[in-house]
């Protein structure tokens, strides 16, 4: 009897301990299944206007917010639950804010697919403004003076730009449109997002409140002043239109006897070159401006134009400011006296009127944006997608406060249950 007693305890201490481990076994199951509900719906809870309006999917929270839902779906699935032991869940989010550069083009990746991009690059979905030939400014300049706004902006105010230069000689590497398109597709998703939600000077990209008019220009120059950056841009494209223009300008044989016969009537003698430097730089600026405002009113202009592409007369040039205030008295005289002589130079260079060939200023501007600083680029459209969330949704929307993933943490038993998971 004390034999069968004996085994009979045994045999219930194993049946006790049998059912221990299941029981955690299956509490252990039942958290590992609430888990990964849970890291779902975290997940679920992302902003429907940033993803509306960019693509991007991110929720808002911290650490504290997210521990606390944790715990209230924890209480309400394990009540009751086989006794479990819960001593509660704890959030680490860090790592995953959407602030973060590197998060931040990542998420890019997975709002633009392959077949968004191709309609983009076909150039869809912008518009033209139609609001001035670029000659002044006639807009409503905003400015972000608030120290606060400005301090919490992902770029900081960091300052990095291209030069005119710069863009001279991409403009000539890239050569056409179709050149660069290839670029840009190769480039990445912020580019996608630059073309789809952001506008310029000339076109729009949608019909949604902006709170700079001159997006793109605010990528390349960064500066809180819309007015500025309006600015910034136009003098960038001026410089490089001027030096592109004087290269075809010197490599037209026509043009060049033109300016020379012109300068030995005006000048003769050895001070002569100096009027020939003056006249064709003169020529090469007032055929800029005439490309500006082409590229303004929504037109294209050739990198290097051939001949017939050229717009603007000699007579024109002889005519204007820049090259009667740096005449002196008798080269002043003997252009009125001669004048009849340069327009019948002037008459054998053909100008043409309309021309279809060539970069638009969005091309024009994508080339800029293209050669400047990857990490300073994405900062600043990061400072964009703020802006805009600020200025349509959120007074205090901040890119550091939205998260791409969630990890947490649940003890259940005296045991630890990690889990994490992100957006894909």
């Amino acid at each position: 009897m004390v034999m069968t007693a004996m085994m009979f305890v045994a045999f219930a201490i194993c049946i006790a301990a049998a059912v221990n481990v299941s029981r955690r076994l299956v509490v252990s199951s039942e958290c590992e299944a609430f888990g990964r509900v849970w890291t779902k719906a975290v997940l679920s809870e992302y902003d429907v206007h940033l993803l509306e309006d960019f693509s991007i999917m991110a929720y808002f929270g911290n650490d504290s917010d997210v521990s606390s839902k944790l715990n209230n779906y924890l209480r309400y699935s394990a009540r009751g639950k086989l006794d479990a032991a819960i001593t509660g869940a704890n959030a680490d989010l860090t790592g995953y804010e959407l602030g973060d550069p590197d998060n931040f083009r990542k998420a890019l990746r997975l709002g633009f697919t392959s077949s968004a991009a191709s309609e983009l690059i076909n150039g869809r979905g912008r518009s033209y403004r139609d609001l001035d030939s670029g000659e002044g400014y006639d807009e409503e300049g905003r400015i972000i003076n608030d120290r606060v706004v400005l301090d919490t902006l992902p770029s900081g105010g960091a300052g990095g730009s291209i030069s005119a230069d710069t863009l001279t000689e991409n403009a000539k590497s890239l050569g056409d449109e179709n050149t660069l398109r290839a670029r840009i597709t190769g480039a990445g998703a912020e580019f996608l997002l630059i073309q789809r939600c952001f506008d310029n000077h000339v076109t729009a990209s949608d019909d949604r409140d902006h709170f700079f008019v001159n997006e793109w220009e605010y990528i390349i120059k960064g500066s809180p002043d819309d007015e500025v950056n309006y600015r910034s841009v136009r003098r960038r494209l001026f410089l490089a239109r001027n030096a592109l223009n004087l290269v075809s300008l010197y490599k037209d044989p026509v043009k060049v006897e033109a300016v020379i016969s012109a300068a030995e009537l005006i000048t003769p003698g050895p001070l002569g070159l100096l009027t020939q430097v003056l006249i064709a730089e003169a020529w090469a600026a007032l055929e800029t401006e005439v490309d500006l405002q082409d590229l303004y009113t929504d037109g294209r202009v050739p990198v290097l134009k051939t001949p017939e592409q050229w717009k603007t007369g000699l007579g024109a040039v002889l005519d204007s400011d820049n090259v009667r205030k740096k005449l002196d008295d008798e080269s002043k005289e003997n252009l009125r006296e001669n004048r009849s002589a340069i327009d019948g130079i002037s008459r054998s260079i053909r100008n043409t009127a309309q021309i279809k060939e060539g970069l638009n200023y969005d091309e024009y501007l994508m080339i800029m944006i293209l050669a400047m600083n990857g990490n300073t680029r994405l900062l600043r459209v990061m400072d964009l997608v703020q802006i805009n969330m600020k200025y349509r949704y959120y007074r205090d929307f901040n890119l550091m406060e939205y998260y791409t993933g969630t990890r947490f943490t649940l003890d259940v038993n005296g045991r630890s249950h990690v889990f994490e998971d992100a957006y894909k």
